[in-house]
């Protein structure tokens, strides 16, 4: 599948597509079965390399990316059953904010070695872990999708008759400006673009699905997860962001992107055209 809006954005990565399927795609990159890690160094190989990296409820690598890519809520049970109250402490101040810090840092021991500080000092995304528990039950959208795998692949391995239901844009600051004004030249109203301060992996899958189920569906900006760029390291440059959009909203951009803001004086003279 080609795209209008990346030949005129021209940005350093080619985008990626997030496809729900029953069936598997041969090579693909794969957490190990249970595996505790993060998915976004497989979803940088995807856009630095040309990867294909599939997801299942096995292979999602943690709670939040269960979440994330459409396996329903993976906080209720998450690490062996520890669920929401280990989890809403570790999103604040970990040990400090358990209400039981001895059993807390009995679940720490059995992370990886190299996750245990950052469990016991906490990641700190919440003020409370009273607001941590409303975002894990209530405020984060929750999609369980029917399908057996998500697909994250280069957007140009997308075949005829795929239909992707996200494509994500890999893109620099002054680019994401250029995409900005490209939906919101689409979009009524002053609020194109949603940015949840969430996990990477959920700002790529289940806000940009929530946003699907909408008439009028907007963008996600994303990769803000300051967690998720820890993980990724140099594997992506520090000054990249993502925009995600729902299908939809990614066919009206390529309509718009034939002759819109990346055709004006203003984007040429900025990108050296003129």
């Amino acid at each position: 599948m080609k795209s209008i809006t990346a030949e005129r954005l021209r940005p350093d990565f080619e985008p990626v597509a997030l496809l729900w399927s029953d069936t598997k795609p041969d090579g693909a990159l794969q957490i190990k079965p249970h595996a505790q890690t993060c998915i976004m160094p497989f979803f940088a190989q995807v856009v630095t390399k040309g990867k294909t990296a599939v997801f299942d409820r096995d292979t999602c690598g943690c709670p939040g990316a269960r979440a994330g890519l459409g396996f329903g809520n993976g906080y209720y049970d998450a690490f062996s059953g520890a669920g929401t109250a280990f989890m809403a402490a570790f999103f604040v101040k970990g040990a400090e904010s358990s209400r039981d810090p001895d059993a807390y840092c009995a679940i720490v021991q059995h992370v990886p070695k190299k996750e245990q500080a950052k469990f016991i000092r906490g990641e700190r995304l919440h003020s409370s872990t009273e607001k941590a528990e409303r975002f894990m039950t209530r405020d984060l959208p929750i999609t369980d999708i029917a399908e057996r795998y998500v697909i994250v692949t280069p957007l140009s391995q997308v075949k005829p008759g795929e239909r992707p239901v996200v494509v994500i844009f890999v893109a620099n600051p002054l680019q994401i400006a250029g995409l900005v004004t490209l939906v919101g030249a689409i979009r009524e109203g002053t609020d194109p673009v949603r940015v949840p301060p969430m996990a990477a992996c959920q700002q790529i899958g289940a806000f940009v699905y929530d946003e699907a189920k909408m008439e009028h569906p907007r963008a996600v900006l994303g990769y803000t997860d300051l967690a998720a760029r820890a993980n990724v390291g140099a594997a992506l440059p520090e000054h990249m962001f993502t925009f995600a959009v729902p299908f939809s909203l990614f066919m009206e951009m390529e309509e718009e992107a034939e002759d819109g803001v990346f055709d004006g004086p203003i984007w040429r003279g900025l990108v050296g055209e003129v």
